[in-house]
């Protein structure tokens, strides 16, 4: 064998060694690498599910001393719903919720204090001393609040400003878009989103939203990393309302009603406007006014619905409820004349002095109503009874709430036939001896308006007569007695004290009312206090608006009259609303009005 034996062959695969045995190339065999890397997948598999599987027992039932770490990286964070928005009849906004900002800052990310409160302060219209001061009470807090509420002005300025640690923070707020418009008839929300007042309380469950919730994977430092469908829950917004309120008429009866209260210096006041033939509320006001975007900083006798929750002696405007009922009765013969004596003063049968503005001597049923006399109400009242006139009081909603069901409602006050005296019967027909809040008042007089059927009045939209959702309602008077009294009071209006409410655009008619407030400490009236009222419906032949105004203690000074200081304002509310709504003015109707001749011939 030759001793140059060769150092690698076919026959010996190995390869050769360098010296101390190693190995100088790798085997690279087909087959020994496929077996390799088949074990090294098996390994790597194996490793993965072993990961997976910890991740997976880390999550479900970690072990106690890995537990507080692991739920640390997993956060759930609340989606808010927004509340239902509250819109008028036509769809105008009166509340809705909004995304606004908080203006915030982190202490840390500022190295001079000072110049940074300065750059903010002038830039955005701020105390520099203030935000000074705030940074320095928490330095090391990461998150101190300049402005909880940035204004819309603010937050345009903000995006030019170029400051680092300045920021905002969204969030959802209430937003009263039109202001102290029908103020108290909304109400508010608190800080905790629950409607406290007005219909935001009312309506609270139906236009509260469902917050809904995602659970997700934090890494170390607090960024999301992937959420699971299994732990996202959308939020629902709550249902929109919209409501019978008209946002033209209700302003048409706010500013109506700040001219008068102002112009007589008196206390307070209240408008109702209602559509006689559906029940339906188109204006509530409430003077002084308020606005529940500053509820907080606001008197709570402000944020009060007086036209529900404060009753009053009506006086004179109960007349036309008392003289209907007593007509259907048949108590008096419209061709009779009644004796109101020519002095002034007439003595009951249980000899009560009875007094009326000015002498009438003889006079009809139908000047008993259009001079407002209370010798010729008692008169027949005494025919009529205690029992039928007690009766006629409920049968026209007195004594109980409406059934509107805004908060706050009260029912008023209609005595008890038992407590009764022998002054009640005459004194019921004047107006004296029973409480009726402004909305009761105006609901009663609409069993007038539209031929006799008491209604429930709402302030959520219905359909029209005839229509399925139009509420059902109680039949009171006849209906030629109701189209009976409205002819009536129409001439009340030429005629009588209600000459200032006398429109030249529409046939009014209605009744005016000076009450004198009770005197609960020393009993008996003040002479000084009147609640000064006025009531009216139109257009005299299809009636579609009753107008209810009441003013609390004018100036007498001034005027006191109910058809001097409410007047007025129930006149140019029925103008301005009736020709909003686009009902002919008597110019433009048909001359052949059936009604008008009838009035005008009386």
């Amino acid at each position: 064998m030759s001793d140059e034996t060769p150092l690698y062959t076919e026959a010996n695969s190995q390869p050769p060694l360098r010296p101390g045995g190693a190995v100088t190339e790798v085997d690279r065999s087909p087959a020994r690498v496929l077996l390799v890397g088949r074990v090294m997948i098996v390994l790597i598999t194996v490793v993965l599910l072993g990961l997976v599987g910890r991740v997976v027992q880390l999550q479900i039932s970690p072990e106690e001393r890995l537990a507080d770490k692991v739920d640390s990286q997993l956060s759930t964070k609340p989606l808010s719903g927004r509340r239902g928005t509250i819109l008028d009849r036509k769809g105008r906004v009166l509340a809705t919720t909004r995304i606004a900002n908080k203006l915030f800052v982190d202490p840390m990310l500022i190295v001079d204090h000072s110049s940074f409160s300065e750059k903010v302060g002038y830039g955005l219209g701020y105390d520099p001393v203030d935000i000074e001061l705030a940074l320095a009470a928490r330095p090391k807090s990461r998150y101190v609040v300049l402005d909880r509420r940035l204004d819309d002005e603010r937050t345009q300025t903000l995006q030019g400003l170029d400051l680092p640690g300045l920021a905002t923070d969204p969030f959802l707020v209430r937003d009263y878009p039109q202001g102290q418009l029908a103020g108290q008839l909304i109400g508010f929300v608190g800080a905790d989103g629950k409607g406290l007042e007005g219909l935001e309380q009312l309506y609270n469950k139906r236009i509260t939203a469902t917050d809904g919730r995602v659970r997700y994977q934090r890494d170390a430092r607090g960024r999301a990393l992937w959420v699971d469908s299994g732990n996202y829950q959308k939020p629902k917004d709550g249902e929109n309302l919209r409501l019978s309120i008209d946002a033209v008429i209700q302003s048409f009866a706010e500013t109506s009603l700040a001219e008068a209260v102002e112009k007589y210096n008196a206390q307070a006041g209240q408008i109702v406007v209602i559509d006689p033939n559906t029940g339906e509320v188109l204006a509530l006001a409430n003077y002084p006014s308020f606005d529940p975007t500053y509820f907080s900083t606001s008197k709570p006798e402000l944020r009060r619905n007086r036209v529900v929750t404060d009753v009053f002696e009506p006086g004179s405007i109960f007349k036309p409820i008392i003289w209907s009922a007593m007509t259907q009765l048949k108590a008096a013969d419209p061709n009779e004349r009644i004796d109101t004596t020519t002095t002034g003063v007439h003595r009951t049968s249980k000899g009560r002095r009875l007094r009326d503005a000015k002498p009438h001597g003889l006079i009809t049923w139908d000047e008993v109503l259009i001079y407002s006399s209370n010798i010729g109400m008692a008169i027949v009242a005494e025919r009529v009874g205690a029992e039928k006139l007690h009766e006629a009081m409920v049968r026209f909603g007195f004594g109980k709430p409406t059934g509107s069901g805004l908060p706050g409602e009260v029912g008023g006050v209609v005595h008890p036939l038992k407590k009764w005296t022998h002054y009640s019967v005459t004194s019921i027909p004047m107006g004296q001896e029973v409480s009726v809040t402004p909305l009761q008042m105006v609901r009663a007089f609409s069993v007038i308006a539209n031929g006799g059927v008491l209604l429930t009045p709402t302030v959520t939209p219905v359909l029209g007569p005839g229509s399925e959702l139009t509420p059902p309602g109680e039949r009171v008077l006849d209906q030629n007695v109701a189209d009976y009294t409205r002819l009536v009071l129409r001439r009340q209006v030429v005629e009588g004290g209600g000459q200032k409410a006398n429109s030249k655009l529409y046939d009014l008619f209605g009744k005016s009312g000076t009450a004198q407030l009770p005197n609960f400490k020393q009993g008996g009236y003040y002479q000084d206090r009147y609640v000064s009222s006025y009531i009216a419906g139109a257009p005299l032949d299809s009636p579609r608006l009753v107008v209810g105004c009441f003013i609390q203690q004018p100036d007498k000074s001034i005027g006191h009259y109910g058809g001097i200081v409410s007047g007025p304002a129930v006149m140019q509310i029925m103008e301005q609303s009736l020709m909003y709504m686009g009902v002919p003015t008597n110019a433009n109707k048909d001359a052949q009005d059936p009604l008008r001749p009838m009035v005008m011939s009386r």
